[in-house]
């Protein structure tokens, strides 16, 4: 019986463990948002990436380095000045970030869909409109 509950506790802590790691990732992720930090975002992009800007859907997933050329570039024609952090919700191995990227005029809905992979949580999608 002893044994059972000292697993439990293991198992406990490893799955609390796991959750603050997720949630130090994307505190990072949206500081970089925030900041309009490119470079260091540069790390969370997936091999693969799907794009919807404004309803114009990419034609093929883009390569990390294109998906963040893509939002850079939205960044400065839009001329965004922050982000604001809505909602988080983990289920499984997904992780769903929903913010409003702020600019002088508008607000924009930024959806960002992360997978967990060896190398942490990496954005497989994002959508803008």
């Amino acid at each position: 019986m002893k044994l059972i509950s000292k697993i439990l506790v293991v198992l406990a802590l490893l799955h609390c463990s796991i959750g603050a790691n997720a949630q130090n990732e994307t505190e990072l992720l949206v500081q970089h948002l925030q900041t309009g930090n490119f470079s260091a975002l540069q790390i969370f992009w997936d091999n693969q990436v799907e794009s919807s800007i404004l309803d114009q859907v990419a034609a093929k997933p883009l390569n990390a380095q294109q998906a963040n050329e893509t939002l850079q570039a939205f960044f400065n024609q839009k001329n965004i000045i922050g982000f604001e952090k809505s909602a988080e919700r983990k289920l499984g191995n997904t992780l769903y970030l929903t913010g409003k990227l702020l600019s002088s005029q508008q607000k924009y809905n930024l959806t960002i869909l992360l997978q967990s992979t060896k190398k942490g949580f990496m954005i497989v999608s994002m959508r803008v409109n």
